[in-house]
């Protein structure tokens, strides 16, 4: 652990020095350090030598040596602020809160130091191998101390280590976090999670006055989720990744899901080798370059071919979406084969979204959803197929601006904007992750609701 925020810390510039109780074995730590982090200020020292030379000591080690260490550097740390991360955990029985006659190992910290020593607690519910590795923590710090100047230069140092930080109150509030860290190494071991830890939060998603957009939004991508096979239950399936996730749908809670799975079960699969193209696939198989079998297919999902170009078909499709090639993907899917958008979105996503209420007992939203390309610029996005559970648009055309005038023309594509943000978590290539859930928003609630709100009648449509 002490070298995982050492690690931070020198990415963020800090000048360390590197304790050990053998002086030659901290010199070895900083030289792995500079390894990992050239360029770094960073030496190794003998811990009291360490303690001597810091402005800021941090204390990172097993419970069993926490009175030795602190007896170590007892005279060279007077003056300072010391940081105890230690968390009095006594094997074999790590799982259980055990907490010293003190009270919390910070005290204990405070007692053997003495009062010339401003002990502040911090990073007890930290994993060391997250702390190691070069990935964003997502974690929380609780920091407490009797001193709030103290607390606050503690706080500095959680940011600089990429983490938020927490004042929680005097030294002896340390016995919580302490507490803790047997309760998250028992979650870690019945969950299967590699590092779990805390994150503290607001308790509820606010909205601005009456306006549908959040203050706070979160997104979470369901990890685990089998490959999809046609036929299956796939209210079932993401039921279980909720289970395997840990996560329990709450009211208003919006699950995007990508149109590929829903077509799977669906079993909207085609063989290719069973399509007999038309002479106007073949023609057009010809012109665009394209397998005449998948044109047919294509052109079997469409209202009207709008534009073509060497390898693409720009049609309106029977479902009144303008999109390449009639949305028809051969990406993650088999040999000689081709998965078609639902037969009905609107309805996959309220049945879908019934099949939730049901078994979390909640009012929950579904938004089906594909990666569109767009005119006038490059990249794909999520863009909403099927909507049930929640508004698609939201017309705010009379409501105040900001100096009061009534909008004139304005309506917000929510369901767009929803799957927008989710498909940047789910991804495009093998991350295998296509269900998210997004958690926020509130009072946008419809049981009517369908994608069809969000398309441009062909008579408005400046551009055909």
């Amino acid at each position: 652990m002490g070298m995982g925020l050492a690690y931070r810390w020198a990415q963020a510039g800090c000048t360390l020095i590197v304790g050990s109780r053998i002086g030659e074995r901290a010199e070895e730590f900083a030289a792995e350090l500079l390894e990992r982090v050239p360029g770094a200020s960073v030496t190794g020292l003998e811990n009291a030598s360490a303690a001597a030379a810091a402005d800021i000591v941090v204390m990172t080690v097993p419970y069993a040596h926490h009175q030795s260490t602190l007896e170590t550097v007892r005279e060279a740390v007077q003056g300072k602020i010391f940081v105890d991360a230690t968390v009095p955990l006594r094997p074999p029985k790590v799982g259980r809160v055990q907490l010293p006659e003190a009270g919390c190992a910070a005290l204990e910290a405070q007692q053997h130091l003495g009062e010339g020593v401003d002990v502040v607690a911090a990073f007890q519910n930290v994993g060391a191998h997250i702390l190691n590795s070069d990935d964003p923590i997502d974690c929380d710090v609780l920091i407490s101390g009797d001193k709030v100047a103290a607390r606050e230069v503690v706080l500095g140092l959680v940011r600089a280590a990429g983490m938020r930080g927490w004042h929680v109150g005097p030294l002896a509030n340390s016995a919580a976090a302490e507490a803790l860290t047997s309760i998250l190494i028992q979650i870690n071991k019945k969950h299967k999670y590699p590092g779990a830890g805390i994150r503290i939060t607001s308790g509820h998603a606010s909205s601005p006055g009456d306006s549908y957009a959040p203050d706070r939004l979160e997104m979470f991508a369901l990890k685990g989720l089998p490959l999809v096979e046609p036929g299956q239950d796939l209210s079932e399936l993401i039921a279980e990744a909720l289970v395997t996730n840990n996560m329990t749908l709450l009211d208003d809670d919006i699950v995007v899901i990508a149109q590929k799975v829903v077509s799977k079960a669906e079993d909207r699969v085609i063989d290719l080798a069973d399509v007999s193209p038309s002479d106007d696939a073949i023609r057009l198989g010809g012109e665009t370059d394209k397998d005449p079998a998948l044109v047919q297919l294509i052109l079997d999902e469409s209202n009207e071919v709008i534009r073509q170009e060497n390898g693409v078909l720009i049609v309106e499709h029977r479902l009144g979406f303008v999109m390449a090639n009639a949305g028809i993907d051969q990406s993650n899917a088999s040999d000689g084969q081709a998965i078609l958008l639902p037969k009905d979105p609107d309805a996959s996503a309220a049945r879908l979204a019934a099949a939730f209420g049901k078994l979390s007992g909640r009012r929950i939203g579904v938004i089906v959803i594909d990666s569109i390309g767009r005119a006038w610029r490059n990249g794909t996005v999520g863009q909403a197929l099927g909507v049930a559970g929640l508004k698609s648009l939201v017309d705010l055309r009379g409501t105040p601006d900001l100096f009061d005038r009534p909008m004139q023309v304005s309506e917000v594509g929510l369901a767009d904007e929803i799957a927008a943000g989710a498909s940047a978590l789910m991804g495009q290539c093998d991350e295998a992750k296509p269900v998210v859930i997004v958690r926020g928003f509130s009072g946008v609630s419809d049981n009517e609701a369908s994608v069809q709100a969000l398309l441009r009648p062909k008579s408005m449509d400046l551009f055909r």
